[in-house]
């Protein structure tokens, strides 16, 4: 579970996380709600990453679920028609059994479905599908915006994750700064640490440790 700010560059994280995933052989699912597909293809490609072979055989599958908010139909391969919980329930169940274990699916912003339906229903259907997931060793990645649900939404869905990291805008010596770090993972030791988290003119990120204020 990443928790980001609206204002955070989450999705810059993401696409260097996908990257990184891609050129170490991981097969990934990347589900878009904040840009149509052909705009995060450039994306990759401002980094460096062309995908059209990691699309052509399916080491990534790209599914758009951001066109049917312009009210009109996607013309891409994959693709949600809604974010409704019975249509993400059914297209979840056909594509399942496609991924290995050790195959991450990464929905850029699941607060999205929760907005489409409301708390109680979502945490009822996403226990069960972030179960099934999971179960073969599959790696579910998901984002939740900070601060727009309840308490007792995050809290059940942080208990039910192996990790918690979380994408912050602060300011930082006067400046606004995008700062990184875990907040729990289960079963290891995990550092803490907040980092600055820098994008690049080419899109890449790199993190940069926090000063330490000199103790009086």
């Amino acid at each position: 579970m990443f928790l980001f700010d609206a204002d955070s560059q989450w999705l810059m994280l993401v696409l260097n996380m996908v990257a990184e995933m891609l050129r170490k052989g991981v097969e990934v699912l990347y589900i878009s709600t904040s840009k149509q597909l052909p705009n995060i293809r450039d994306d990759f490609h401002t980094y460096g990453l062309d995908t059209s072979a990691f699309e052509k055989d399916e080491r990534l599958v790209l599914s758009d679920a951001f066109t049917f908010k312009t009210g009109h139909q996607s013309t891409e391969k994959y693709y949600f028609p809604s974010l409704n919980l019975a249509e993400i329930s059914l297209i979840s169940s056909k594509s399942l059994d496609l991924w290995t274990p050790g195959s991450v699916r990464l929905f850029e912003n699941v607060s999205e479905v929760v907005e489409a339906s409301d708390e109680k229903s979502f945490l009822k259907f996403y226990r069960t599908w972030i179960s099934r997931f999971v179960t073969k060793g599959r790696i579910a990645i998901d984002g939740f915006v900070r601060g727009i649900h309840s308490d007792s939404l995050y809290t059940s869905v942080m208990t039910s994750a192996d990790g918690v990291f979380e994408l912050r805008t602060e300011e930082i010596d006067g400046k606004m700064e995008n700062t990184l770090r875990a907040r729990a993972f289960k079963g290891a030791p995990v550092d803490t640490s907040k980092y600055i988290l820098r994008v690049a003119e080419d899109l890449s990120v790199s993190l940069e440790a926090t000063k330490k204020k000199s103790q009086l």
